[in-house]
C-alpha cells in the first residue's frame, strides 16, 4: 500500500495514519459511500484495478494480515497488522482533507518517521496501485520477506 493524494500530501497522510492506527483508500466522487452498498452501481465507473483494490481492503483483508505501507517504489513507511474485523467508511476524513474515506484499523508493528523511512534494497518497480496483495507466489514476496527490519 502507498499513501498519497495523486502523489501529494504523503507526509500529512502518513502522520494521520500513524496517529490513528489506520490504512485507507478512496476515489472521491465515485466511491461515495460504503463499498458494500454501492459496489454494483459504481463498477462501470472504475477500472478493474480500482475495483480490485476496494475488494481487497473491504472484503479480502482479514484480522492478522500484514500490510506494508510504502513511499513510492523505494522505501517503507511502516508495517501494520490488520485488527479491524471489517472496513469502515468515514465520509468526514476526505471531506476534511485528513485521510481516505475507506479505512481499516491496524496495529503498527514498525513505524518510520517520514524523513527516516526504510529504503528497500530493490525498488518495487511497477507498483502503481494503492494496494497490491503479496503472497508467497508473487514476485515481491522475496524482496519484502528478506528485509532486515
Amino acid at each position: 500500500m502507498h499513501l498519497s493524494y495523486n502523489g501529494e500530501n504523503r507526509r500529512e497522510l502518513w502522520n494521520f495514519a500513524k496517529k490513528n492506527n489506520l490504512i485507507g483508500l478512496d476515489v472521491p466522487g465515485i466511491v461515495y459511500d460504503d463499498w458494500f452498498k454501492i459496489r454494483h452501481s459504481v463498477v462501470k465507473k472504475l477500472s478493474k484495478t480500482w475495483i480490485r483494490q476496494f475488494d481487497i481492503i473491504c472484503t479480502e483483508m482479514q484480522v492478522g494480515d500484514i500490510v506494508v505501507v510504502l513511499n513510492d517504489w523505494d522505501s517503507i513507511l511502516g508495517i501494520a497488522e490488520i485488527t479491524g474485523k471489517r472496513h469502515e467508511y468515514n465520509r468526514t476524513f476526505f471531506a476534511e482533507h485528513k485521510f481516505f474515506d475507506h479505512v481499516r484499523r491496524v496495529k503498527w508493528l514498525k513505524i518510520y518517521e517520514y524523513d527516516k523511512r526504510q529504503k528497500l534494497p530493490i525498488p518495487l518497480k511497477g507498483f502503481n496501485n494503492t494496494l497490491s496483495k503479496v503472497t508467497p507466489k508473487s514476485t515481491r514476496w522475496k524482496i519484502l520477506t528478506n528485509l532486515d527490519l
